[in-house]
């Protein structure tokens, strides 16, 4: 009797917990609950909430603070933790169909998720064939909060291997600013320019943050880099 009691409270609990429009905190309180049926789930989330502001927030927190907390421990803290990347895995999923980029904004969508929940920098590379459909999408660095190194042989070498037609290039700053900097111009300039050499091209490069994103492409950046690189080839000739 007990067992069943408890079995229809657990299903009256989800079935107020995933009705239309649920609150942060409801959302929280179903979240703990799945993970440990004997928290006191809604007293804990409203505490982590009051704690560390936002659903988003509380996610994004280090499990050693989350286990902070009274009625969380290291277990569940650790559990909350892993939320960002389990999303970012199943959005990853999702899109896995076979997908083609005709634009920036269909590399744009194909892209994003690979930066959810980022603490550091990543360069991601997308590889597509002569028909622009994605042979290949995936991390090619991962560096500090301070920088991560591009490495243009990497690159090269899977545009061989995947006979790639043309390339999107994607990288985040943590800092919140998606200006590119001196250094991230520099180094599309040399990507541009070794992946010319070997008939590839690049169509775009992202920059990635929380909330926005930058494409050389639509800001201009990627056109004078190849006007620069034109004119200087015509110099070593003339």
């Amino acid at each position: 009797m007990a067992a069943r009691r408890k079995r229809e409270e657990e299903a009256e609990f989800l079935k107020l917990n995933t009705t239309s429009n649920p609150t942060e905190l409801d959302i929280l309180t179903f979240a703990l609950h799945l993970l440990d049926p004997n928290c006191p789930a809604q007293t804990t989330a409203a505490a982590l909430l009051e704690r560390h502001g936002k659903l988003s927030d509380v996610f994004d927190t280090p499990a050693q603070i989350l286990a902070e907390c009274p009625g969380v421990g290291p277990r569940l803290a650790s559990a909350l933790a892993a939320y960002p990347d389990l999303f970012r895995a199943y959005m990853e999923s999702k899109n896995q169909a076979r997908t083609r980029i005709v634009d920036t904004k269909t590399a744009f969508a194909a892209v994003q998720n690979k930066f959810f929940g980022r603490k550091t920098e990543i360069v991601v590379l997308l590889i597509l064939d002569s028909k622009g459909y994605l042979k290949y999408m995936g991390i090619v660095n991962e560096g500090s909060v301070h920088g991560v190194p591009i490495y243009i042989r990497q690159i090269a070498r899977l545009c061989l291997l995947y006979d790639a037609d043309a390339v999107y290039l994607a990288h985040n700053h943590p800092s919140g600013n998606c200006t590119p900097s001196r250094q991230d111009i520099q180094t599309t300039k040399e990507i541009e320019l070794a992946l010319s050499g070997i008939d590839v091209i690049l169509s775009d490069h992202f920059i990635f943050t929380d909330e926005d994103y930058l494409s050389m492409r639509a800001t201009g950046v990627l056109q004078k880099l190849r006007h620069d690189i034109a004119t200087l080839k015509r110099q070593i000739i003339t």
